[in-house]
């Protein structure tokens, strides 16, 4: 930076004459003026500069390291929340699968596997291809298959073998990866708990053309480049997918291991820029320059570049807090496993709400389903897992999509909960679950109902609303040999179902009778619709939102 230019007049050695005024002449000599000796620089004025040149090369120092620790700090916690994502997604991938073994596992029809995975393996996420495999090795072709046949299929059979019996020996989900050829692709594998084991589940997901992927600009990792790999080595051959096809990646990084399923994930991430910000970057020259100038501005400058930093790591936390508010991996399994939209069912219209709790972040246990059955009958079921994190997510997962087997096998709402009662033991999961199914029949206007410890439903005719008394039976996977007894109940023409979980109504301050008293008076009179009787009633059952998940499921009869 230049300061202002001064220019200063030289002075010129003049040989004027005397003029001839009748004096006496001045001599040439004596008319020259003497040479001027040039001043040596004082001592305090080196003293001053090199004082200002040592802060300032101190400050440029100072400045440096400290962009550049903090550019490790932002890496290193850049790559932490990429590390959560990537273990976010093992439920995602292990649930379908486990759900799917157990309803074969259950039922004994192997074709089950099938019906149960093709709408999944048809929108090729998490996998592209699906297969069930007998557990002993005696056959070592799969017996199901959804999608394309599956590159394991093609390995020799000594590699298969060996796959299936690594499978066999281990609870968690067992990963492979099958790298090589002009197809990539990455095989999990997993089994029940039940003995004697005899399937292994098995499923393929596709990896990115020459493993390369492009990170959408819309992402919260752009600017950053990234490369998995599959075990704790960063090995070329074991790469998994990278943002760039210059691997192994150079410069400035940080890494991660994850653990994933038996194995693990080694994440590398360097910065395609700077992630403090340009003007962070360029600093340590801004304080050359100043420092340059003046001392005193080399201090007012440090000053201001202390104020700058702490400005800097203040929008990097707050930054930080609004991804995990936002980007939250709880939030999207959570809404991933809960049904997109409401049924069409001729006769009746279908709704739900979900309202996530304000006190956490963590992904909860409430769940909901609507499934058609045959000749006009539909099943609805309202659950809810104790706890909450990704075990109280695996374990509702696991309950809906068995639900959902056995309800296409026919079976009536008891013997759905004598089935759930058999998948679930707090003592062995860490968790229990309150269910309440029904089966809706709805050209004779009944409903029948089953209950594992769940709050009883709401009817609304008219504009009176009442609590339907079920028989109340002990939650899933309290004991094996509970007794759940049915009760049918009719229903008048144009009657509002309600099956809800107890965060709409459970307060802490007030007992239970209160609060369902509330709701039965926020459920009372006319309205237009079942969507304006729902909406109605969670605002006015949670303004702002609840301390606990809820989730509401209404079923009106047209006629």
């Amino acid at each position: 930076m230049r300061g202002p230019s001064i220019t200063v007049p030289s002075r010129r050695r003049s040989n004027v004459r005397a003029v001839d005024d009748g004096s006496e002449p001045v001599p040439k000599e004596t008319a020259r003026q003497p040479k001027r000796r040039r001043r040596p620089v004082h001592r305090t004025t080196l003293v001053v500069a090199a004082i200002g040149l040592v802060l300032t090369a101190a400050l440029s120092y100072a400045t440096a390291s400290a962009r550049s620790t903090n550019e490790d700090r932002l890496l290193r916690q850049r790559t932490r929340e990429a590390a959560a994502v990537l273990t976010a997604a093992v439920p995602g991938v292990q649930t379908p699968l486990a759900s799917a073994l157990q309803a074969v596992e259950l039922s004994g029809d192997q074709q089950a596997f099938a019906r149960l995975l093709a709408p999944i393996v048809k929108k090729g996420t998490p996998y592209v291809s699906a297969s069930l495999w007998r557990a002993d090795g005696s056959d070592l072709t799969p017996l199901e298959v959804v999608g394309p046949t599956p590159q394991l299929a093609s390995r020799s059979p000594e590699f298969i073998r060996s796959y299936l019996q690594k499978s066999v020996a281990t609870t968690k989900l067992s990963v492979v990866g099958l790298l090589d050829g002009d197809a990539p692709r990455l095989g999990y594998a997993i089994t029940t708990t039940i003995a004697p084991i005899q399937y292994v589940a098995y499923a393929e997901a596709a990896l990115p053309p020459n493993r390369t992927s492009v990170v959408p600009k819309t992402s919260a990792f752009t600017g950053l480049h990234n490369a998995v790999y599959l075990g704790d080595t960063e090995d070329t051959r074991s790469l998994l997918t990278a943002s760039t096809p210059h691997v192994p990646l150079r410069g400035r990084r940080a890494s991660e291991h994850v653990d994933f399923g038996d194995t693990s994930l080694l994440l590398v991430m360097t910065p395609d820029g700077h992630l403090g910000g340009t003007l962070l970057y360029i600093l340590p020259l801004l304080v050359i320059a100043f420092g340059l100038m003046t001392t005193l501005g080399s201090a007012t400058l440090t000053e201001w570049l202390l104020r700058r930093r702490a400005h800097a790591e203040h929008l990097s936390d707050e930054n930080a807090r609004l991804y995990a508010a936002q980007r939250s991996v709880a939030e999207t399994l959570q809404q991933s496993l809960l049904p997109s939209r409401a049924a069409n069912v001729p006769g009746v219209v279908i709704d739900f709400r979900y309202v996530p709790g304000v006190a956490g972040l963590d992904i909860g246990g409430d769940w909901y389903d609507a499934i058609p059955l045959d000749e006009g009958r539909l099943m609805v079921i309202v659950g809810d897992v104790s706890g909450r994190g990704l075990g109280a997510g695996t374990v509702m997962a696991s309950l809906r999509y068995a639900v959902r087997a056995f309800a296409s096998q026919g079976d009536t709402p008891t013997v759905i909960l004598h089935k759930l009662n058999a998948l679930l033991d707090v003592h062995d999961d860490g968790h229990f679950a309150t269910v309440l199914c029904a089966v809706i029949d709805i050209a004779s206007h009944s409903v029948t109902f089953a209950n594992a410890g769940h709050p009883n439903p709401l009817l609304i005719e008219g504009e009176h609303a009442l609590v339907i008394e079920t028989e109340v039976g002990l939650p899933i996977g309290v004991r094996r040999d509970a007794e759940y007894a049915p009760i049918t109940r009719g229903v008048a023409a144009g009657a509002t179902l309600l099956m809800f979980t107890d965060g709409l109504f459970e307060r802490r301050t007030e007992s239970v009778d209160v609060g369902l008293e509330r709701l039965r008076q926020s459920a009372s009179g006319s309205r237009r619709s079942l969507a304006d009787t729902l909406s109605e009633i969670i605002d006015v059952q949670t303004p702002g939102g609840g301390d606990d998940d809820t989730a509401v499921v209404g079923v009106q009869w047209q006629s």
